[in-house]
């Protein structure tokens, strides 16, 4: 299903912003927490399978975040288990990138997409395609929906008849917005935009014609490092539905994270959807 995720730096706030528009035709699903020790997420669903697995949004105690995007639907394994591999064992987007370039090494591919990563000083995109990857390095921004912007994919997915179109027009919109990000709330308002109208092309997407997909939650991850004590402290925002008609809720992420803490996330989280 297609999505938006990016992230964002604030040197001057000195926090880290990564945020996902989840979109899906179901309004009645309902997402899952992942919570152990050193790492927090939302559980992803294998858009080829419908098999809830991995992380499609999280962080983990070194401050590296993830965000994914599905691009096209394959056989091979989701990029929602990437995603939980890299947030379990690696410490910054440079590690990540080592990781993913050894697993491809090996002739093992993964699904079409795109991961958007965030660390403290640093962020990047690895487009995904089977076997193939591309990167993408940023010091401030990055942003993508449901295409691939390095990889030379666009024929195939038009030939597909993948709404090409419509990811285009929200990557271009997302970009327009992200430049001008300078404090926390400009990512929601990002999040609960239409620009000329709302539907399939608009960043908070809603059904349009014989198209029922649309946004059904709303994350964002703010990673403060003025925490101190090696720690960042990291904040965790969400909203059910489509974010403009919604009001997010916020809870704290702690590591190393004990079974009381694991328990009184998931009953927060669940409480509000």
């Amino acid at each position: 299903m297609p999505s938006l995720a990016g992230a964002v730096i604030l040197p001057e706030l000195n926090k880290t912003l990564l945020f996902k528009n989840r979109d899906m035709i179901s309004q009645n699903h309902r997402d899952e927490i992942f919570y152990d020790v050193d790492c927090f997420g939302i559980r992803g669903i294998n858009n080829a399978t419908g098999k809830v697995e991995g992380i499609t949004i999280g962080i983990n105690r070194h401050g590296l975040a993830i965000a994914n995007t599905h691009v096209k639907s394959t056989p091979d394994p989701s990029f929602h288990k990437l995603t939980e591999q890299l947030l379990m064992f690696a410490k910054d987007a440079e590690d990540c990138v080592g990781m993913t370039v050894d697993q491809l090494k090996t002739a093992k591919g993964y699904q079409w997409g795109n991961l958007v990563l965030a660390d403290l000083d640093s962020m990047l995109v690895i487009e995904l395609a089977g076997s193939d990857h591309s990167l993408e390095w940023s010091e401030r921004r990055v942003l993508r929906t449901s295409h691939h912007i390095m990889l030379d994919t666009e024929d195939v997915l038009r030939n597909e008849g993948i709404d090409y179109e419509s990811s285009v027009k929200r990557v271009e919109r997302g970009y327009e917005l992200i430049r001008h990000i300078s404090k926390v709330q400009d990512v929601f308002l990002l999040l609960k935009d239409h620009g000329d109208s709302e539907g399939r092309s608009s960043l908070c997407r809603h059904p349009e014609g014989d198209d029922s997909v649309a946004t059904i939650m709303s994350y964002v991850i703010e990673i403060d490092q003025n925490h101190g004590a090696g720690r960042p402290k990291v904040i965790f925002h969400f909203a059910k539905g489509n974010p403009c008609r919604a009001v997010y809720a916020t809870m704290p992420i702690v590591f190393p994270a004990d079974e009381d803490t694991m328990k009184r996330a998931t009953d927060i989280y669940h409480s509000k959807l």
